[in-house]
């Protein structure tokens, strides 16, 4: 199944504000996000729960990663927020689709490369630095 990028951002802003100590169903973010199916949402909460950006509790088999709509979500993990940071700015997240003309095809993997180069762009611009100072980390 295709990942929607804008689902997959969305989920990740609202996984963010799970309360402490709290969690939310599957279900229950799915109707936060009532633009997005249950599918999608599946999807994208199995992918991120796999690649650690988000815990999901309560998972009903350990041999597998699928999740499921009553499957409880802990909260971002340390790699979460980090990869969050990179396209909670509208400005970042809209330069990108303005930009790519595939972006609907694009990885959000790759969207989430091309925020971290952005934002460090414009560290180095904003510390004035020269090129060969150039900062160039992966956040994520």
């Amino acid at each position: 199944m295709k990942i929607n990028n804008n689902c997959a951002r969305k989920i990740l802003l609202e996984v963010e504000k799970i309360p402490f100590g709290e969690t939310l169903t599957v279900s229950q973010l799915q109707e936060k996000m009532s633009d997005f199916s249950i599918e999608d949402v599946l999807a994208i909460v199995t992918l991120f729960n796999r690649e650690h950006y988000l815990t999901v509790l309560n998972k009903a088999s350990y041999d597998d990663n699928d999740v499921f709509r009553d499957n409880k979500i802990k909260g971002l993990t340390e790699r979460g927020y980090k990869t969050l940071d990179l396209i909670r700015n509208d400005d970042v997240w809209n330069f990108i689709m303005e930009r790519i003309n595939n972006f609907d095809e694009l990885s959000i993997f790759t969207i989430f490369n091309l925020a971290n180069k952005i934002i460090n762009v414009k560290h180095n611009e904003l510390l004035d630095l020269p090129k060969e100072f150039f900062i160039d980390n992966a956040r994520w």
